[in-house]
């Protein structure tokens, strides 16, 4: 049975809500991102909400249902991709404190990464210091520095490599 053009319309509409939220990040957040009256599900992804949705079209679209349980269910589904639509658009305005929490193994991840930056960084340096030092004190202490360097690249490595032993099997 063919649909509606309103119907194929909200339909379109909701495959390209589902598109959006696919390409953010969809990461919990730490509280439910909508009222309890305009969605049921406690999830803190989009996706969670989407779903809720799409349950609510088939709802829509079943055909038993009577004409005021429709009506308040039309209304409910446009409500409900009025309030994701602007969600998805408002991700890029929240500040780091409101958005959805990444995995905190890959916040740890990123963490380590920029302390390995630094570090190599700093060894570089260090190193092109030495090469250039001109008296034996100065060179001594380039040296001590250089090692110390060495060690805490040394333990930054082993715990990125906790890190990715710790991670669970998927």
């Amino acid at each position: 049975m063919p649909q509606p053009p309103a119907q194929q319309r909200v339909q379109l509409i909701i495959d390209q809500l589902r598109q959006q939220i696919a390409q953010q990040k969809d990461g919990t957040c730490r509280q439910p991102r909508f009222d309890s009256q305009l969605f049921r599900c406690k999830g803190t992804r989009l996706a969670d909400y989407l779903h809720e949705l799409e349950q609510n079209m088939a709802q829509l679209s079943a055909a038993e249902t009577d004409v005021v349980r429709r009506q308040w269910l039309a209304e409910k589904v446009l409500d409900q991709i009025a309030a994701l639509q602007r969600e998805c658009q408002s991700q890029q305005l929240r500040t780091l404190r409101e958005r959805p929490r990444i995995d905190p193994r890959q916040s740890k991840r990123e963490e380590y990464q920029g302390y390995e930056t630094r570090l190599m960084a700093m060894l570089e340096q260090r190193q092109q210091h030495l090469a250039r030092a001109e008296t034996l004190s100065v060179q001594q202490q380039l040296i001590r520095e250089v090692e110390i360097l060495q060690e805490r690249l040394a333990r930054c490595r082993a715990a990125m490599q906790k890190l990715e032993l710790s991670a669970p099997a998927r």
